[in-house]
């Protein structure tokens, strides 16, 4: 599974709650802060809004909060939220492979390959990116 643009503005701004846990953000703000445009970082929040990762707040001290602690909110949770086919690219390389002769001696490792990342980035906390600079 690749971390594609969506991952990444999540991730920034998510970050960007995480430091500022206190007070409510908004998006124009974050937006400004990591040079990324309002729209797209707005459909991002959307997501992670109604994936109950964030919450948005209306009116004048309106803003956007992290739901899910830092600590707790991991990788795996973001990407799947971001990209819903987590399984998709794991798909079509079995697919590919299986199309090849010789494919099947690559289907065991790209298997546990695969089962090593997922496990990997879920244990990757918020938190965690944070603290690594």
């Amino acid at each position: 599974m690749m971390i594609n643009l969506s991952v990444e503005y999540a991730l920034l701004g998510l970050i960007y709650l995480a430091k500022n846990e206190k007070r409510n953000v908004k998006i124009s703000e974050i937006a400004q802060a990591e040079n990324i445009s309002v729209s797209f970082l707005q459909k991002v929040f959307q997501k992670l809004s109604k994936a109950k990762i964030v919450k948005a707040t209306f009116g004048p001290n309106g803003g956007f909060k992290l739901i899910i602690p830092a600590h707790k909110l991991t990788l795996k949770q973001v990407m799947e939220v971001m990209k819903k086919e987590v399984n998709k690219q794991h798909e079509s390389i079995i697919n590919e492979l299986n199309k090849h002769a010789d494919g099947k001696y690559l289907l065991n490792i790209m298997n546990k390959v695969y089962q090593n990342h997922m496990q990997y980035i879920n244990k990757i906390t918020l938190k965690q990116i944070i603290n690594q600079k």
